[in-house]
């Protein structure tokens, strides 16, 4: 099974790496094209997909 050791994503156009460390709360890059929410919890992603690359991590329990 899998847990969410770091939930983060990258920024296509502004190049912004950010990363949600608490359950509720949106975290924005820099030109606000992209969100990251969730924490440890869940992944929920906001802004166009294309803009988004894909930085979670996982870990092993």
């Amino acid at each position: 099974m899998k847990k969410i050791y770091k939930n983060m994503a990258q920024c296509k156009k502004c190049g912004d790496i950010i990363e949600s460390k608490k359950r509720v709360g949106v975290v924005r890059c820099s030109c606000k094209s992209i969100g990251v929410e969730g924490g440890h919890y869940y992944i929920k992603r906001s802004g166009n997909k294309e803009d988004i690359i894909e930085l979670t991590e996982y870990e092993e329990i």
